[in-house]
């Protein structure tokens, strides 16, 4: 059977017919290239599966939906005269104003994309000292690293100015992609998969802030360093110095800075408008 080709992704998403699908299957166990297309597309496919927005509460939406066509009743001038109706109807603002920053503020929280995920950081560090990778998926060339890079996984030559990438390989049954680099004294390893980082498995990390990004360290010999970045997980196990831990971090996509209460505010009147618009 020749190359799956443009067959690649139909056969991923299961749409080859039965014959097709098992001459695939058959041809696959003996052709190296086309393993590696199937692995990056499945890679792909799932990162692209965690990125889809939330949908808005539907009773929040009906509420937002009530306020837009039913405003207050206006009274005649002499009610408001005798009501004092500046007043009352400064109140109403006021209260009508504060629940909908309220609103805004708590719908307002940046997104997390994707299942949680806790990476195996002992056996990353155990590993990186030396001991047999696990569960490897095979190794990554140079090209389909490039192929990798283009579809949002990045897998630099370099990191930190002069580390150099020195292999890539699959690991965790296909599902992490595992990068290496060196400047012939200090290492660095990275490891990307999709998910959310699982705030459960953190209870040995500290919250800090490297390279411009919110990461979570725990700090010893050698230094392992851990976030998420819209679906994507990035784990850092290394020896090199922190002025060079803090570069590798920048150049690679990070969380940045959590928003202040203004910007939680703007983004949640903004996602409310949205769903107005769509109401």
């Amino acid at each position: 059977m020749p190359h799956l080709g443009a067959d690649v992704a139909a056969f991923v998403d299961g749409q080859l017919s039965d014959s097709a699908m098992q001459e695939a299957s058959a041809h696959l166990l003996a052709c190296d290239e086309c393993e590696r297309a199937v692995r990056q597309q499945r890679l792909l496919k799932s990162r692209m599966s965690t990125s889809a927005a939330p949908a808005p509460p539907a009773a929040l939406l009906a509420s937002l939906a009530d306020l837009a066509s039913a405003p207050p009743p206006s009274e005649a001038w002499w009610e408001r005269l005798v009501r004092s109706a500046p007043f009352r109807s400064g109140l109403v603002l006021v209260g009508a104003a504060i629940a909908v920053v309220a609103t805004a503020y708590a719908v307002g929280t940046p997104d997390r994309v994707g299942d949680e995920v806790s990476p195996p950081y002992e056996r990353y560090v155990a590993e990186f000292a030396g001991a047999p990778r696990a569960e490897s998926g095979g190794t990554i060339t140079a090209s389909a690293m490039s192929e990798l890079s283009s579809s949002g996984w990045p897998c630099h030559e370099t990191l930190a100015g002069d580390l150099q990438r020195v292999s890539g390989s699959y690991a965790e049954a296909g599902e992490v992609i595992a990068l290496s680099y060196s400047d012939g004294r200090s290492s660095l390893d990275l490891f990307e998969q999709t998910g959310a980082l699982d705030p459960s498995g953190l209870d040995d990390f500290e919250q800090a802030r490297l390279g411009g990004s919110e990461v979570w360290v725990r700090e010893g010999s050698p230094l392992v360093v851990t976030w998420d970045r819209d679906g994507t997980v990035f784990t850092v196990v290394t020896d090199v110095d922190r002025e060079r831990v803090a570069r590798a971090v920048a150049e690679l996509p990070s969380m940045g800075q959590q928003p202040g209460p203004v910007d939680r505010v703007g983004n949640g009147l903004t996602r409310m408008t949205s769903w107005l618009g769509a109401a």
